[in-house]
């Protein structure tokens, strides 16, 4: 009978969230562009320790975006173990290459629109996913890696290029965005190829379709379990954009028609309480971008039905740099941002602060925002801009409704409209983001999202104030072997 409750208490929590966000959009326009920029693709927290932190998740290559990562609780799926038993038991002798493969299926169906300050009212219904292949290791050394991606247009207006979940024309999107070979040497691993790549500038920022994806090589320790140490060094020489099948150099990604790659390096540290860590990324002739961080959980409080703290600070430098070939070169300019963190009992409560320099917007077309004031479109990077964000959530699982999670956040950024920002300096913006994600039973795999906000810029001469957006996101992952 009390899972017969829960049961249903999930489903009316489902209905009340589609309908109170559903009914917000409604009353407010749809449709969307490449404005997106926060870290929606990470989980929301249920407390301090499980705040995202840029640095805190290291530098890696994983398969999928959500893959091994540091700061959210991690759950078990016993499919892919029952799978694994049934392989073992089936070929016992067969080598590990075979024996260990693994083969998962991730379907995503995606509703999204936006209106863009009264212009144009981009709007698209689209399904697909990505097929994701995994070999054992050849003589515990090479492991061969890809990923399939698709997304295909259900429904489409005659603006829903801008959307990015299709082409710029509204077409599907097909395309073999991983494949690489993986080596582990002297607790190394080195990976060849197309791949994801998770570091605190350059990251899949898997809110769309398709995620970013890169074409390189990346050398990162082997991960194991209590690791304090991490670093990265690379050579990335392609980006693939996610409204597109085609890769393409990281300079043309910022407007530069000179062919580039990006060098990477960074090092962090992960203690019990500590996350610190620095890493740069350089595009010749084009732009570099050094970022470092320091994030801390304060050391009282912190168990069971206690509450818990935790507080950061961080800053990204960008200049243009040899030819200075990038638009509006040559110059200087950074965000910085601090934050703290409070949780009690499944609510956790953000506040941060941040600051960018006057010469330039802050560039990332390849990753999330580093920032702490970071939101679903904003991150109040443009040049100036002065900002404070506050943000709250809650995990309904104490009420015992596993996996459902509710987050609202309301920032403002204050500066001087001027050429540099483009006029886009004082502003405001209110997201309200909605999950279920069920980590066990007969639902397990499937995470729905619905995200809505409303995005205010004033005295930029627009046609209207707002741009709104409204997404109803459809995820479900299944080991096929």
């Amino acid at each position: 009978m009390a899972g017969l409750m829960r049961s249903r208490a999930v489903r009316a929590v489902i209905v009340l969230a589609v309908i109170v966000l559903a009914v917000i959009a409604s009353g407010a326009g749809l449709a969307p562009k490449a404005f997106a920029q926060g870290a929606t693709d990470y989980p929301i927290p249920s407390s301090a320790k499980e705040a995202f932190s840029p640095i805190g998740e290291g530098f890696e290559s994983p398969i999928d975006p959500r893959e091994d990562l540091k700061g959210p609780k991690h759950y078990v799926d016993p499919r892919e173990a029952r799978l694994k038993a049934e392989r073992y038991e089936r070929m016992p002798n067969a080598p590990a290459f075979f024996r260990d493969t693994e083969i998962r299926a991730n379907s995503r169906t995606y509703w999204f629109g936006e209106d863009d300050f009264g212009f144009d009212e981009p709007e698209a219904l689209t399904t697909g996913g990505s097929l994701s292949y995994k070999s054992g290791y050849i003589a515990d050394f090479f492991q061969l890696r890809g990923v399939l991606y698709t997304t295909q247009p259900l429904y489409a207006n005659a603006f829903a290029g801008d959307t990015e979940n299709l082409t710029s024309d509204g077409d599907q999107i097909t395309t073999l965005g991983q494949i690489n070979g993986r080596m582990k040497f002297a607790g190394q691993d080195l990976v060849v190829g197309r791949q994801l790549v998770r570091t605190p500038w350059i990251n899949p920022y898997d809110v769309r379709m398709i995620p970013l994806t890169f074409e390189g090589i990346v050398l990162v320790p082997e991960h194991k379990a209590g690791q304090k140490l991490d670093y990265i060094a690379s050579y990335l020489t392609q980006y693939k954009p996610r409204d597109t099948a085609e890769f393409e150099a990281f300079s043309n990604g910022l407007d530069v028609a000179q062919d580039e790659g990006v060098l990477v390096n960074g090092v962090s540290y992960h203690g019990t309480a500590w996350n610190v860590g620095v890493a740069n990324y350089w595009i010749k002739d084009t732009l570099n971008t050094a970022y470092g961080e320091i994030d801390y959980m304060l050391p009282f409080g912190g168990g069971e039905g206690e509450p818990s703290f935790r507080v950061g600070i961080n800053t990204l430098d960008q200049r243009t740099v040899g030819a200075d070939l990038i638009p509006g070169a040559p110059y200087e300019t950074y965000q910085a941002s601090a934050r703290i963190v409070a949780s009690y009992r499944s609510f956790v409560f953000t506040g941060s602060v941040s600051q960018t320099g006057d010469e330039a917007d802050i560039q990332k077309p390849f990753g999330f925002s580093t920032s702490y004031t970071a939101m679903i479109v904003t991150n109040f990077d443009q040049a100036s801009v002065r900002a404070y964000l506050l943000q709250a959530s809650y995990d309904f699982e104490r009420l015992g409704l596993e996996g459902v999670r509710f987050h609202v956040a309301w920032g403002k950024g204050d500066g001087t409209p001027d050429a540099a920002n483009g006029d886009f300096a004082n502003q405001d913006e209110l997201d309200l983001r909605f999950v279920y994600e069920p980590h066990r039973g007969r639902l397990q795999g499937l995470r729905v999202e619905l995200e809505y906000v409303d995005w205010q810029v004033f005295d930029a001469g627009l046609p209207s104030d707002d741009l709104t957006q409204f997404r109803a996101i459809v995820n479900y992952s299944v080991p096929l072997l």
